[in-house]
């Protein structure tokens, strides 16, 4: 866990708008990063907000985060076959 915190902080420094990308529409691509860190991530969603999991835990770009997203709705795994839309998710306007 402590190996996937520190990377997630260190992608947070990349840019000062890492962190706020990755919570509106970069969150399927921070799943991605972390997919090619740690091969046995899985992307979890609750049709709003993707996170990782890797493990026991789950993750977005801002550490770790409870399985029952903000909305109160549980997480379930993604469907690789919804991944061709979620690459095509952009950055909400006026977060750029």
């Amino acid at each position: 866990m402590l190996e996937v915190l520190s990377f997630l902080a260190a992608l947070r420094d990349v840019h000062p708008d890492m962190a706020r990308w990755g919570l509106h529409g970069g969150c399927f691509r921070v799943y991605l990063v972390l997919k090619q860190r740690f091969p046995d991530a899985q992307a979890w969603y609750d049709s709003c907000h993707v996170v990782t999991k890797i493990g026991d835990f789950f993750y977005d770009i801002r550490g770790q985060v409870e399985p029952v997203s903000e909305t109160g709705k549980p997480y379930m795994l993604m469907d690789p076959l919804v991944f061709n839309r979620a690459y095509s998710w952009e950055v909400t306007p006026g977060m750029r």
